[in-house]
């Protein structure tokens, strides 16, 4: 769908007048089916003066990435990942290197990037929000030379994002039932970590490595985590006794984890984790299962993103 609206046709007044191009790519398995309404909302509040918009549908996994990269092609100057921290990963990672911008529209289970920048969780305001968001330049985290934008994970975090992503059952519940479920079965592992100053050989049940604060649901893994400071914070939770993770939750939604004993955290531009065996990673929420080293980097100012007012 395509929607054009009229502009002056008069040279540099036309050019600065004219609708900004903005293409929403829509999931529509996304975790709350929230994006069902997005058409709808999009044709009532989104600026027609502003913009001239169109619509794709994913239909697969990795399609996301497929079809953002054909929305700059064809001269679409802003795409919007309309789904969960998966569709965006996917979008954005087609933007990387472009002149594009990324905007959010958040309609997953944790959308945890979205929360953090403003967007909040209700499709309605989200779009009204693109309207007047302001564009921005963030840092993007490759792992093994996979983008990540929000959070990358080891451990029991992995182990959640695992367990989600076999399940057709999405949203809060579902997202707490597997998170005890993996904070029970989950036991902190031997691990190497290597950052640009120091070594550190810990038992881990989590390692966080934040280029933003928050895993979504307004759980801060890593509180003062900046996503355009080129620079990474890795969160470790070291062994202790499990009892003492769950009393940490709370800790997380009011921005107090590093006051856990058990907690350390690094500021560091790089990171190597070296771990034997099969290893539970998850970026930015969608899970997967890695042997072998796990390499960390981070470029600086390598995406421009709507940032709402």
């Amino acid at each position: 769908m395509h929607e054009s609206h009229p502009f002056t046709k008069e040279g540099l007044l036309a050019e600065l007048l004219r609708p900004r191009r903005i293409m929403f790519i829509v999931n529509p398995k996304a975790g709350t089916n929230l994006q069902r309404h997005v058409r709808a909302s999009v044709d009532k509040h989104l600026n027609h003066k502003k913009f001239e918009y169109g619509f794709s549908f994913t239909e697969r996994p990795a399609h996301a990435g497929e079809l953002a990269a054909q929305a700059v092609a064809d001269g679409y100057e802003i795409v919007v990942a309309v789904g969960g921290d998966g569709s965006v990963n996917e979008v954005a990672s087609a933007l990387m290197g472009t002149d594009a911008v990324l905007g959010i529209v958040p309609a997953g289970s944790g959308n945890g990037l979205a929360m953090h920048l403003g967007y909040g969780r209700d499709v309605d305001e989200a779009v009204k929000k693109i309207n007047t968001a302001e564009e921005q330049f963030i840092d993007v985290g490759l792992m093994n030379g996979k983008p990540f934008f929000n959070i990358a994970g080891i451990g029991f975090d992995g182990l959640v994002s695992n367990l989600m992503k076999g399940s057709n059952w999405r949203g809060f519940i579902p997202y707490f039932l597997n998170s005890v479920k993996a904070g029970l079965q989950y036991t902190p592992r031997e691990c190497r970590i290597e950052t640009d100053d120091r070594v550190i050989t810990e038992k881990c049940f989590i390692i966080s490595i934040a280029n933003g604060p928050m895993w979504g649901y307004n759980f801060q893994i890593a509180p003062d985590a900046c996503l355009d400071d080129g620079l990474f914070e890795v969160v470790l939770l070291k062994d202790a006794p499990k009892w003492q993770y769950f009393a940490a939750v709370p800790a997380t939604l009011t921005g107090k984890i590093y006051d856990a004993d058990f907690v350390e955290h690094v500021t560091t531009s790089r990171v190597k984790i070296i771990s034997e065996g099969e290893n539970y990673v998850h970026l930015d929420g969608e899970g997967t299962i890695l042997t072998g080293d796990l390499e960390f980097e981070i470029k600086p100012k390598a995406l421009k993103i709507l940032v709402p007012r």
